[in-house]
């Protein structure tokens, strides 16, 4: 089946009309619609597939790209770095690969990315064990050493690239399972893994009809932290989640937290894939029972948003495609009664080949056509709408430039036909003035605005910040209640005092919601500032040139609503009671002492949260940012505009001024120059022509009908 037909349609009309547009206007208006052309190129959706650990992402993206073992799906080893799988991406190789290192810093972060936190630990805690977090650590920096020999120092911050792709290369990169540390050879299995920051690989799948980037993600519970943190990066960029969930366990606390997260940005969507059906009993009964309770527990969590949830087994795909002698007995046993009875139910018929109601039961399909859907009618649509908004822009700016040359160069040719040749020049050297005068003002309300959306952006950000710290110690204020039942229940128990455990789940929710609000009011102010600057910028040029552009508009800009995944990386803060041995030292009684387990908690947690809040910050940032430029970069097209008509302006007097000094008293050249300037005259009607019905076209509200 096809992924997003519809949305081709509208990516081939865009294709063709900038096809058009740089076959019609003038050679020095190409290059600005050949940027976009080359946005249009860079443009792909980014489906992210995740979920915990060992949920089963690799296998299921395996049998959704219809590839066996290419991404290392077993218990050990398994996928450990994050994968960008590049599908028919413009300019990638039709097979091939690319494998970036980390550098000096990102492996600082691996090793001593925790340091300050340990250093206080041991501080305000004495005895608690942090020899597991270091160990850990240090063992991964041996491993990558121990692996790489002398060559590890030599890969810092480089990246290798291949021109081919197989599932051995993918593996000596991106597997945590234990490479044979005796060797040394390049071919072993995860050679690199513990070094390689992010991998690509590039293939060709005819069903994908889009540009498509399918990322496959370590898992929002990943032991390392730093791979945690990459994952919730690899989110803030994605368009589409596929969030895998085990049919035996679905939907967890966890589970539910990062759905609530994603479902909070309007701009993106999110699937549901319950893996992992075959581990049931009987699919008629536990399936449907299965499928509604994730269906109400997602309803309970997040009320007024409805979620496509799709079932099946990646592993029932996986062995339906296998040709080997192991796959066929795999077949035998999972075809069995029970899952003709649930293919029935569900579909209404049965296939009679068993690998055809493998496939069926697998979902796999279900999930392409949901996915399909999200792309064609959501995220795709949304992005494209931006760069349409670009094009006419840029369509717009061209008519204007195009009309103001066309009646320039006719006021010529009505001067030249008399006896006023030097009037003529003069006013050219007029028009220049204006439309100076104009650039200028222009400029001014510009530079203003960019002025005052900075200020708008540092404010904000610096409000948020306050803002979230203020939150997080009204949080850990509210732990007393924790800590003073803890001191009853102490009291009462001979026992030593177990560690006390605090859930940040509340914690993030608070700052969720704050982000939210903090970025819908920054981009309420951003956005009317915006505004008045492109209306005073189009009635500008409206009065005084009598011509509209109002094509030029902040249609399709980025990031109407923001929210982070970053804050998923921490989910609880765990500490030792701190104990008081008195003045016998050699005593084995102690006494919790909690103002110094207050103190600590509050130390430690204001530190741990400081880093994920950074993070949040900065995403933040860059959403107010990238959302303020693309609006600037929409007016700044008026600007650009008014400058190419004074530069055709002022070409045009430099080359013809002294022409036009010499035509009174020469008709015969007044004749050939009159017809010259008649001639430039009808190519630029004509170019008026096919811009307007290029302009036309793209006015359509649904770019697919107009293709």
């Amino acid at each position: 089946m096809k992924i997003a037909p519809q949305l081709k349609s509208e990516l081939d009309f865009l294709q063709d009309a900038l096809g058009q547009i740089d076959k019609t206007v003038d050679r020095k208006a190409r290059g600005n619609f050949r940027e976009i052309q080359t946005a249009l190129n860079d443009w792909a959706v980014k489906v992210a597939v995740i979920g915990q650990v060992k949920a089963g992402k690799s296998t299921f993206l395996n049998a959704f790209l219809r590839q066996d073992n290419l991404l290392p799906s077993d218990v050990n080893p398994w996928t450990s770095v994050v994968t960008n799988i590049r599908i028919n991406i413009p300019g990638d190789p039709i097979a091939g690969a690319r494998f970036d290192f980390f550098d000096e810093n990102d492996w600082q972060e691996i090793v001593d990315g925790g340091s300050r936190i340990r250093k206080l630990t041991e501080q305000l805690l004495p005895g608690f064990d942090t020899e597991l977090l270091r160990k850990q650590s240090e063992t991964m920096k041996a491993q990558a050493k121990q692996r790489l020999g002398s060559h590890y120092e030599t890969l810092l911050g480089k990246s290798h690239e291949y021109d081919f792709l197989t599932p051995d290369l993918l593996q000596r990169y991106v597997c945590a399972g234990p490479a044979d540390d005796e060797k040394s050879d390049k071919s072993a299995l995860g050679r690199y893994a513990t070094l390689t920051k992010v991998a690509n690989a590039s293939m060709r799948m005819p069903e994908f009809q889009v540009p498509t980037i399918v990322t496959d993600t370590p898992g929002v519970n990943d032991p390392f932290l730093v791979r945690d943190e990459f994952t919730c990066r690899s989110l803030d960029n994605s368009d589409v989640f596929i969030v895998a969930l085990s049919a035996h366990q679905p939907l967890t606390d966890v589970d539910i937290a990062l759905i609530r997260i994603l479902a909070k940005q309007d701009n993106k969507d999110v699937l549901v894939f319950l893996n992992r059906i075959d581990e049931l009993d009987d699919y008629s009964v536990e399936v449907p029972r299965v499928v509604a309770d994730v269906e109400h527990r997602l309803r309970l969590a997040i009320p007024n948003i409805d979620f496509a949830v799709v079932v099946g087994s990646a592993f029932m795909a996986n062995i339906a495609m296998r040709v080997d002698d192991e796959a066929a007995m795999l077949r035998d046993t999972l075809d069995t009664p029970e899952l003709s009875e649930y293919l029935q139910r569900k579909y209404s018929h049965v296939p009679k080949n068993p690998i055809d109601r493998l496939l069926l039961g697998s979902g796999l399909d279900d999930v392409r056509t949901a996915l399909s859907r999200v792309i064609d009618n959501g995220v795709g649509r949304g992005q494209l709408a931006k760069i349409l908004g670009d094009v006419r822009a840029e369509i717009s700016a061209t008519q204007f430039v195009t009309k103001q040359e066309r009646l320039s160069i006719h006021s010529q040719v009505e001067s030249i036909q008399g006896t006023v040749a030097e009037a003529a020049a003069n006013e050219i050297a007029g028009e220049i003035g204006k439309l100076s005068e104009i650039q200028s003002r222009i400029s001014e309300l510009v530079d203003n605005a960019e002025e005052q959306i900075e200020s708008l952006v540092s404010k904000s950000w610096s409000k948020l910040e306050t803002k979230l710290v203020e939150q997080v110690q009204t949080f850990l204020g509210k732990q007393d209640s924790l800590v003073d039942d803890r001191v009853l229940r102490t009291s009462l128990s001979s026992d030593k005092p177990r560690p006390l455990e605090i859930d940040l789940g509340p914690l993030q929710r608070i700052i969720e919601t704050d982000v939210t609000r903090a970025f819908e009011k920054s981009r309420a102010t951003t956005d009317v500032t915006l505004n008045n600057c492109l209306h005073a910028c189009r009635n500008l040029i409206s009065d005084t040139f009598d011509e509209s552009v109002a094509d030029i508009d902040l249609s399709g800009i980025p990031f109407d609503d923001f929210a982070s995944t970053v804050l998923l990386v921490k989910k609880k803060i765990t500490l030792e009671v701190v104990m008081d041995r008195g003045w016998k030292f050699w005593a084995r009684d102690a006494t919790p002492n909690w103002p110094k387990t207050i103190a600590a908690l509050r130390t430690i947690a204001t530190e741990e949260m400081h880093q994920p809040i950074q993070k949040v910050l900065l995403a933040f940032n860059d959403a107010q940012v990238e959302r303020a430029s693309a609006g600037m970069s929409r007016i700044r097209v008026m600007l650009r505009m008014v400058d190419a008509a004074i530069s055709d302006e002022t070409h045009r007097l430099k080359r013809d001024r002294t022409a036009l000094a010499k035509l009174a008293g020469d008709p015969e050249e007044q004749r050939a120059m009159a017809h010259r300037l008649q001639s430039k005259i009808n190519i630029l009607d004509r170019r008026m022509v096919n811009l307007s019905a290029l302009e036309a076209g793209l006015q359509k509200p649904d770019l697919s009908s107009a293709a």
